[in-house]
């Protein structure tokens, strides 16, 4: 799972932050379902986060219904999210064109999502089915720390712990997106969508039928 960092007053805080990371955004009345609390205790909650700047608030409109008031991440809520620092990673990769040229850091990169791929790749029988493939793909990025999830059919992702070396070598998307579709079997495409200072990354390959019966 991703880490938090601890400057927030409670468990509490900590688990609706937690929850609306791994959304678009919540009314209270879901993140109090979700965390199986009370509404105004998670009212109070959201309250004092919107205070202290972590959260932001909007209206919503409902068909039919009164607008739903539904909480974000601020960019300071996000940031209670630790990422790698990646310095080092990315000095070296840096230090590695220098010396071996410009295609170096590039095949650097290109083994370590081969070990990874590799790694990956022994965790997931070879006869899963493709539900299966995803399924278990989704628990072992949740255990590295991509809040993971599967929606619709499509592995989504609430954090991205390298995106310091994505942004320095774009090259690595690609890599990602190749490495994610050879352990699913099939063909996906990385997208990335941002709302305000939130952001998921979605690898939409297939979409699953429903059980009938």
């Amino acid at each position: 799972m991703a880490k938090i960092k601890t400057d927030l007053p409670n468990r509490a805080s900590h688990a609706i932050v937690n929850e609306l990371k791994r959304s678009c955004g919540l009314p209270v009345g879901d993140i109090a379902d979700r965390l199986k609390m009370s509404y105004m205790g998670i009212k109070s909650q959201c309250l004092a986060l919107e205070k202290s700047g972590h959260l932001t608030s909007r209206s919503q409109h409902v068909p039919n219904g009164r607008p739903r008031l539904i909480y974000r991440l601020t960019a300071k809520g996000q940031r209670l999210f630790q990422k790698d620092d990646c310095r080092l990673a990315i000095s070296l990769l840096q230090e590695a064109r220098k010396l071996f040229g410009s295609a170096a850091a590039e095949k650097l990169l290109f083994l370590h999502f081969q070990g990874q791929t590799a790694d990956y790749l022994r965790q997931i029988p070879p006869e899963a089915t493709p539900e299966s493939r995803l399924a278990t793909l989704a628990t072992l990025r949740e255990a590295d720390g991509h809040m993971a999830r599967i929606e619709s059919g499509c592995l989504w992702e609430s954090h991205a712990p390298l995106d310091r070396v994505f942004e320095t070598f774009p090259v690595a998307v690609a890599m990602e997106e190749t490495m994610i579709s050879k352990l699913l079997g099939v063909p996906v495409t990385r997208v990335v969508e941002t709302t305000g200072d939130h952001y998921q990354i979605r690898f939409e390959a297939f979409h699953c039928d429903p059980q009938v019966g």
